[in-house]
């Protein structure tokens, strides 16, 4: 039988959840209903899988190497006696982490075999992450949740599931859980530890990432026939990211709450169903939809209190006609940059405006004086975007770049405009540690302009002219002096995704990168790329994948058990 074979109807949308919500006994009824894909199933896996979902006899249900593939075949075949009996198939499809590879197989990316080798590997290379755990927290928000974090130092800890609006999920190691589990206890906040042995959807499973990202390599995926909802980007896949996005999700938090909100934008909560029989996605739904007016349409959330909305801001400029604007990524230059220093990232975003800020001093700013006070310069950067923040955007900045652009978002959010979506940086370790580039600018000029060599990124024809040398200098030495002056301030994570990017031949360390994630909420996203400091001039069309993808992004009864 197709996977898509039942007639349509309005607007039909299905959920696949994910692991928590196995039971002994799952399956009871499809296994004997469709015999030949419950043998295929068996086959592959190498164990008789109607006896674990109906029986479990030796308890191997809750390991996650065997839940992930028993949950993956029961909400397959779930989902298929569903469309025997009539039902649509769904237009939209929505999985909690494991489902999503039955959101994706109910749309045509791969067929079951393919969908069960890919959640078999899966669950090999989260089970064997180990020495981790995930604590469900229950009646807090998550905006309370961070600060408390922050408060009482937990920062090995990430926000790894935002299932509810009062429902989170925090993962790392096991000594930090135990830790905020007394803590949020004597709080007389609820919480509850999952049954698994390992930190998912945190930044401690990213080598799990890396590995399934190259496993991933092998397989090629069709054409989507519906609409799937991402959970790291709680926004639809696209054909090209599947694979992407499917690795990403190992070390990602699953946004649960923003692809339902997503969901329901496009469909009611009457037309959803949820596969697999567990009801535990259909009562998280129940939670998350808006509430209902006495009229019956749904009642208006209240805004968050201080700040206009991108949402709002575009609605009014339609309002008057003005046409729709392109998302933006502000750009902001490295030591001695100018205009032009992302020229070749323009190229490769034709439907993203890039707009790189120039400093004082160079370009067409020429005549207007050097600074060399990052306030200084952030003040100068906040001028210059502050008028333009009326469409989605994100932020840019590569090594001193990389800092200015951090400083520029704190000041954003100080001054209570619209956050960027996204803040990117590379080159450049996390801005609580001091920069390895802090006393360049003091060099004496031979060992100055030796040191630039090695960092790369100069022009061959600048080290020919002396006069350019000359020029040159004093711009760079004013940049690199803004880098020393830099000092940190401790002050709440920002809560903006951010990912960072780095050279396999740069001197950055594990510890350098990591420092990145004290400075946000959300799971750090890190990626290596081939070269040395300046390696982004040779992966501009990488860098603008990523930066459509940050900003595709848009910037929430028991809730037990839970899922993950």
């Amino acid at each position: 039988m197709s996977w898509t074979s039942a007639p349509q109807r309005a607007v039909p949308a299905v959920l696949f959840p994910g692991q928590g919500s196995q039971r002994r006994g799952m399956g009871a009824g499809l296994f004997d209903r469709f015999p030949a894909l419950t043998s295929l199933a068996t086959d592959v896996l190498g164990y008789d899988l109607p006896r674990l979902c109906l029986e479990d006899p030796d308890g191997r249900l809750d390991d996650t190497r065997f839940t992930q593939p028993a949950l993956y075949v029961v909400n397959a075949l779930s989902y298929l006696s569903s469309l025997e009996d009539g039902e649509p198939e769904g237009t939209y499809l929505l999985g909690h982490s494991l489902g999503e590879y039955n959101a994706l197989l109910a749309a045509g990316a791969y067929d079951f075999e393919t969908g069960l080798k890919l959640v078999i590997k899966r669950g090999e290379l989260m089970a064997g992450a180990g020495h981790g755990g995930m604590l469900a927290v229950v009646g807090m928000e998550d905006s309370d949740l961070t600060r408390f974090l922050a408060d009482e130092g937990l920062r090995g800890l990430d926000i790894a599931n935002l299932n509810t609006p009062v429902q989170t999920v925090l993962s790392g190691p096991a000594e930090d859980i135990a830790r905020a589990e007394g803590l949020l206890t004597g709080r007389r906040v609820r919480t509850s530890r999952l049954r698994v042995s390992a930190a998912f959807h945190s930044r401690y499973m990213e080598p799990a990432r890396a590995e399934f990202r190259a496993f991933l390599q092998g397989f090629g995926f069709a054409p989507l026939r519906g609409t799937v909802i991402a959970n790291v980007t709680a926004q639809p896949y696209t054909d090209d990211e599947i694979a992407r996005l499917l690795s990403d999700q190992i070390s990602g938090p699953v946004r649960w709450v923003d692809s339902v909100r997503l969901l329901l934008r496009h469909t009611s909560p009457e037309a959803c169903r949820e596969a697999g029989g567990s009801g535990v996605l259909t009562r998280m739904l129940g939670q998350i939809a808006p509430p209902r007016t006495e009229t019956g349409r749904a009642a208006a959330r209240p805004a968050a209190p201080g700040a206009a909305t991108e949402a709002s801001s575009a609605h009014r400029h339609q309002a008057a006609g003005a046409p729709v604007t392109r998302p933006r990524l502000f750009c902001v230059a490295y030591a001695g940059g100018d205009e032009r220093a992302y020229a070749g990232l323009a190229e490769q975003c034709p439907d993203v405006e890039v707009v790189t800020l120039e400093r004082p001093g160079r370009g067409r700013r020429l005549s207007e004086p050097l600074l060399r006070d990052p306030g200084s310069i952030v003040d100068d950067l906040v001028r210059q975007l502050r008028d333009r923040l009326d469409a989605p955007y994100a932020l840019y900045g590569h090594s001193l770049g990389a800092r200015l652009a951090f400083l520029l978002c704190r000041r954003l959010r100080a001054e209570r405009l619209p956050a960027p979506r996204h803040l990117i940086v590379s080159g450049e370790c996390g801005p609580a540690l001091p920069s390895r580039e802090r006393d360049t600018w003091r060099l004496p000029a031979d060992a100055f302009w030796d040191h630039l060599k090695q960092l790369g990124g100069l022009p061959a024809e600048l080290l020919d002219h002396q006069d350019l040398m000359a020029f040159y200098e004093r711009i760079l030495r004013a940049d690199f002096e803004a880098l020393g002056a830099y000092t940190h301030r401790t002050e709440p994570p920002l809560d903006v995704p951010v990912t960072v990017l780095t050279g396999s031949d740069e001197w950055l360390t594990e510890q350098d990168i990591g420092a990145w994630q004290q400075e946000t909420t959300r799971p750090l996203t890190a990626h290596r790329l081939p070269g040395g400091h300046f390696f982004i001039r040779d992966h501009w069309a990488e860098l603008a994948r990523i930066v459509v993808s940050a900003l595709r992004t848009d910037g929430a009864a028991d809730p037990l058990p839970t899922v993950v």
